[in-house]
């Protein structure tokens, strides 16, 4: 299964303006011969350590991303000492509590991150995860390894390096370059509802008209959209302790309308109860009455 699979990959090797693409196909293709929940990969930036360039679903992104805002986990210590790396259970030790204590509500539980190398240096990693402790095996180690290297062939297309005797900074810096690029056609595609190649017309355009660098015109598209992205999540925040609040405030309401209702039913059945006693001792003293009327007509 493994073979099969990472033959396929190999075989559609896609062309370097769809290195994302490809990435995500690698992820998705562990994903599914490993039978792991989520699986994804990191890539080095010229600007700190690896960050998360593809992931199958949202508990993978905020994995990698928090060890990066963390600046420890799994991933980073598989880049940083350049071998594998296994954790049956985030939550059996204290290594990884304060990962554990942020993942963990999502039930992530086991991961596994191999490095990715090129020209024998580690350029970035492909990680795996359980929503289960889970002891991984050899052979689960052994085929995450086969899928991380196909996908250091793709880096390598995509980048088009002239020999793998490249240095690992100028390998940085193109690797930046393209994922920056890559990721503001991704986003100029999703907001405007163009095509990928669309995209990058007019992000090529607006970087010639601003006299910019490519990369650093995407770069800034990549933040700003980042930025709305948090801003947008921040309002509805906002508007869901509002729509709470609200909730909470007419639910007080209705309790207060509920005891006073109870109230006047108390009050109405008490005055009902004095109105039937007052009709009682009535009709007791027109019976004393006609009873006083028939004696004094019929003394005997």
């Amino acid at each position: 299964m493994v073979a099969r699979t990472v033959g396929e990959l190999r075989a559609a090797l896609p062309e370097a303006d769809d290195l994302l693409a490809g990435l995500l196909r690698v992820a998705e293709a562990t994903r599914t011969v490993l039978e792991v929940d989520g699986a994804g990969l990191t890539l080095v930036h010229e600007d700190g350590p690896p960050r998360w360039v593809a992931a199958t679903d949202a508990a993978m992104e905020l994995l990698e991303q928090i060890q990066h805002d963390f600046g420890e986990g799994p991933y980073l210590q598989a880049y940083t000492q350049d071998r594998a790396v296994v954790v049956g259970d985030l939550g059996a030790g204290p290594t990884w509590a304060r990962l554990d204590a942020v993942v963990g509500q999502l039930q992530v539980r086991a991961v596994l991150s191999v490095p990715i190398r090129l020209a024998g240096q580690p350029v970035g990693t492909l990680d795996v995860y359980s929503t289960r402790p889970r002891a991984w095996t050899t052979h689960e180690l052994e085929a995450v390894g086969e899928f991380a290297t196909v996908a250091a062939e793709l880096v390598h297309t995509s980048v088009a390096l002239a020999s793998r005797e490249l240095e690992v900074a100028q390998l940085q810096h193109a690797l930046t370059n393209r994922i920056w690029i890559e990721q503001a056609k991704g986003v100029l595609a999703a907001t405007q509802g163009s095509d990928p190649e669309e995209a990058f017309q007019q992000l090529r355009a607006r970087a010639r008209a601003s006299s910019r660098k490519l990369s650093d015109l995407a770069h800034e598209v990549v933040q700003d959209a980042q930025r709305e992205r948090l801003a947008a999540m921040a309002l509805d925040d906002v508007r869901v302790r509002e729509a709470e609040a609200r909730a909470q405030a007419a639910e007080q309401a209705l309790r207060g309308a509920e005891a006073d209702l109870a109230q006047r039913r108390a009050a109405l059945d008490k005055r009902e109860h004095a109105a039937d006693d007052r009709d009682r001792l009535a009709d007791e003293r027109d019976r004393i009455a006609d009873e006083r009327d028939r004696t004094a007509h019929h003394p005997d």
